[in-house]
């Protein structure tokens, strides 16, 4: 029986190799656009009903806002009206 130390000292298990479970890497980028359909556009998000978009490097209201759906609309039947007149 020691008295100093532990007797008990297991082997240090060997690093891992890191496999990939992905095989996208080994394609090339025009492959994977028609395999995958992968096409990237810019950002956008959806915040308190207004659209914005990140164009450049700045985020943009997009004109794709319910609002101006809305007002498009309006227009529309207004244009409608007036022609309707004539």
């Amino acid at each position: 029986m020691p008295f100093f130390g532990n007797t008990f000292s297991p082997k240090k298990t060997p690093p891992r190799k890191s496999v990939s479970l992905s095989n996208l890497h080994t394609l090339d980028r025009s492959t994977r656009e028609i395999e995958l359909g992968l096409e990237y556009g810019a950002p956008v998000m959806n915040i308190g009903g207004q659209s914005l978009k990140f164009e450049e490097g700045q985020w943009i209201l997009s004109e794709t806002t319910a609002e101006s759906h809305l007002m498009e609309k309006e227009l529309e039947e207004v244009k409608n009206h007036s022609r309707r007149k004539k």
